[in-house]
């Protein structure tokens, strides 16, 4: 069976789509942070600014804790004591609009940038 003209110009047009979705979701799209926002039921708690190395225990309103830690601009989830633990197996975040989310906790650090924008949330489940 031969590959018509057609068929090899469909088969380029997917390969280079591929292409540019893979690096529109792997290439960065915003700049460094500046800041990272605390946030427990959507409501911001607190603020600390990236370049303070510091180790913060965050307590939330169902009574649990999460212990996050920001060491050379970079953010990362220590602790939690919530029962998946998703958020301490995270990576640390450092670019403006990157976030850790304890879902148990309803709690989320937010980057921000040298602007103070943070994203918003979509929703907070209940």
């Amino acid at each position: 069976m031969k590959i018509k003209r057609g068929d090899k110009l469909f088969l380029l047009f997917l390969f280079l789509a591929g292409i540019g979705l893979g690096a529109g979701i792997y290439l960065p799209r915003s700049g460094p942070g500046s800041h990272v926002e605390v946030r427990i039921n959507g409501t911001a708690v607190a603020t600390y600014p990236l370049s303070s190395n510091l180790r913060q225990t965050i307590s939330c309103p169902d009574g649990g804790s999460n212990t996050f830690e920001i060491k050379d601009g970079v953010v990362f989830m220590r602790e939690a004591d919530c029962h998946d633990k998703v958020c301490v197996g995270m990576r640390g975040i450092s670019s403006a609009g990157e976030t850790i989310v304890c879902l148990p906790h309803k709690l989320v650090l937010a980057i921000a940038g040298p602007d103070g924008a943070t994203p918003g949330l979509d929703a907070v489940t209940g």
